[in-house]
């Protein structure tokens, strides 16, 4: 199949949205699939990283102005998805969904392709400033609602984002799908703790706790930073290591640095990605939390990377977490928003060593079997065979 990918992430950048996009098209490129990417120009000086630089990707010039900068994607983009689809008339447009990114739905005006719609998130919980106002809102609810009841296909990352798109829009069942995260596991792979920590300077003896990723509020920090001193007590040699950026890292400096935890969680900064599967290997033991500011769990990338170094990890229980860890016996789940509670399960496996490597080895063997970017690009590959295959019935 040629697959047109329209997204509108800066692919340079590592970030999640970013990774999703170019780690699905590169694994259905090695399934024989011809795809070309429609996304934004990067930033002067950067680039896509090298193991990507194989793709065919369309860049977008847009004006980074604030408020202008998403109106001038959809025009550009608009023109270009017109073209792309009148010269290279592809078979299937895989559509990531941003906010207000209607471009796809004008380019698709009276043209016999196939669209798959990928949806991570709703418009009234995603977007910041100016877009809050409830009549940009209602555009916004307005535009994903018709392309979803346009596209052959509907996929998120999550059941409960599809679940709503069924019963507020109608959106027939049979036209939905969960596609979660995955991982590159030749990239992340497990390695030694020693091999790890020498790699980045660090002291070889004690134990590490790791947080690695971007700061954000849903990803509870706060609960982590309290659960410290209750952990040291207990296991001396524990150390903190939260290796990121993000909205929240000066609030949770500032919580450490008032807790008197400055010796105990340490923040690396931001890592280069050639060095996060090194950051978690280093560490004994990871920690992925959720903390409930949305309607929607979501599906951390972060987990499949912590499971795919081999380690073990300590999660908040419910939905896409804690469910997936105690289903494949690779860590435990703690309460949500529960200090004490994740001081207990940090410290029962600090203390067990047996049991951290057998719940990493688990972690790798199910990351292995089912939850690779190979085996995700697989189920998105029959999503779209399905949908190109009821645009030619339609036709």
């Amino acid at each position: 199949m040629r697959i047109l990918v329209f997204c509108d992430e800066d692919l340079s950048i590592a970030a999640g949205g970013a990774r999703q996009v170019l780690e699905l098209a590169k694994a259905l490129s090695r399934r024989s699939h011809t795809i070309k990417i429609v996304s934004p120009k990067p930033i002067e000086g950067h680039q896509l990283a090298h193991e990507f630089v194989s793709l065919s990707v369309r860049p977008v010039a847009v004006w980074r102005v604030a408020g202008l900068r998403p109106l001038s994607f959809l025009i550009a983009s608009w023109k270009i998805l017109r073209q792309e689809m009148g010269e290279w008339r592809p078979d299937v447009l895989l559509w990531f969904d941003s906010p207000g990114q209607i471009a796809p739905l004008l380019a698709l005006s009276n043209r016999p392709c196939a669209s798959v719609l990928f949806v991570n998130g709703f418009p009234g919980e995603e977007v910041q400033g100016i877009w809050r106002f409830p009549l940009v809102q209602w555009a916004l609810r307005a535009a994903l609602k018709t392309a979803a009841h346009r596209a052959q296909a509907v996929v998120s990352i999550c059941r409960e984002i599809v679940t709503q798109m069924q019963d507020v829009w109608s959106i027939p069942s049979d036209l939905c799908h969960v596609i979660r995260n995955g991982v590159d596991e030749d990239r992340f792979r497990p390695q030694s703790h020693e091999a790890a920590r020498n790699a980045l300077g660090l002291p070889h003896k004690g134990l590490y706790i790791g947080f690695v990723g971007g700061f954000f509020p849903w990803h509870g920090l706060e609960t982590l930073i309290e659960a410290v001193p209750l952990v040291r007590d207990q296991v001396p040699s524990a150390t903190f290591w939260l290796v990121g950026e993000g909205q929240t890292k000066y609030a949770l400096e500032q919580l450490v640095q008032r807790q008197r935890l400055t010796n105990i969680v340490r923040f690396a900064g931001r890592a280069d990605w050639a060095q996060v599967p090194t950051w978690i290997t280093a560490c004994d033991i990871c920690v992925v939390l959720h903390r409930q500011t949305r309607s929607y769990p979501g599906d951390s990338m972060k987990l499949w990377e912590y499971l795919s170094c081999g380690r073990p990890v300590i999660t908040t229980a419910g939905p896409g977490y804690g469910e997936t860890v105690e289903t494949i016996g690779c860590g435990l789940a703690t309460k949500p928003d529960d200090a004490q509670d994740l001081a207990r399960k940090l410290v029962r496996l600090l203390q067990d060593p047996e049991e951290r490597m057998k719940m990493g080895d688990r972690g790798r063997t199910a990351v292995i079997q089912a939850h690779t970017w190979a085996a995700r690009a697989q189920e998105l590959e029959q999503v779209c065979h399905a949908a190109l295959a009821a645009t030619r019935r339609a036709a």
